[in-house]
């Protein structure tokens, strides 16, 4: 089960989202906030799978607040929720999973669901492909655990080494931003990651990187 937390400064549709996504039966926890700093402090301290977000807010918008969490932890699916359909390509220029326009419906709601799941279903077939035919060999330190990457997973991490987004990487290898990002999810958890620099640090002690 997914652990989600909505932030929105606006008090009626925060408790109408919640509703929604507690009524999903997709999450085993969900907290709200109208305070994007205390959603912040809670990243910080709490593991967290999805965000659903406002963008008009006051202090920290939206598209901020994305790359804040984003930096905490690359594995974080960012689900923007906003009443303005004008800002849909910055959003997903942010690497968003998805964007919702108010009022939400379960119907439209169930969509993100199934983003959610082909994702994760995509990443455990890699995995499941990785640990079955070993596509690259082991890299390792000793005395650190072992740790397994494909080839592209391997290209991918130079390539954000480079300094290049989602959307570039993938222009660059012909797949989907959004096929980056699941291999970014994967690159974290396999290298014990919470966001892209620790990723590139852990590689290069593990001599992945040189």
């Amino acid at each position: 089960m997914l652990r989600a937390i909505i932030v929105d400064d606006e008090e009626l549709s925060l408790k109408r989202m919640r509703k929604l996504v507690v009524d999903s039966g997709e999450v085993d926890d969900c907290h709200t906030f109208m305070n994007p700093l205390e959603a912040y402090e809670f990243v910080k301290e709490n593991p967290v799978d999805i965000v659903f977000l406002d963008i008009n807010m006051p202090g920290i918008n939206g598209m901020r607040f994305s790359k804040l969490v984003v930096d905490l932890h690359a594995s974080i699916y960012v689900i923007f929720v906003t009443g303005y359909d004008h800002y849909a390509v910055q959003a997903f220029e942010k690497d968003a999973l998805d964007y919702l326009m108010k009022p939400v419906t379960v119907e439209r709601l169930s969509k993100t669901w199934d983003k959610i799941r082909k994702i994760q279903k995509n990443t455990s077939d890699a995995y499941t492909t990785l640990t079955s035919e070993s596509l690259t060999a082991p890299k390792r330190v000793q005395g650190s655990p072992l740790v397994v990457l494909t080839d592209q997973e391997t290209r991918i991490l130079r390539l954000v080494t480079d300094g290049l987004t989602n959307k570039e990487i993938g222009t660059q290898m012909n797949i989907g931003a959004e096929t980056v990002k699941s291999h970014m999810k994967n690159l974290c958890r396999k290298l014990n990651a919470n966001n892209r620099i620790q990723a590139i640090q852990r590689a290069k002690e593990l001599m992945i990187l040189r």
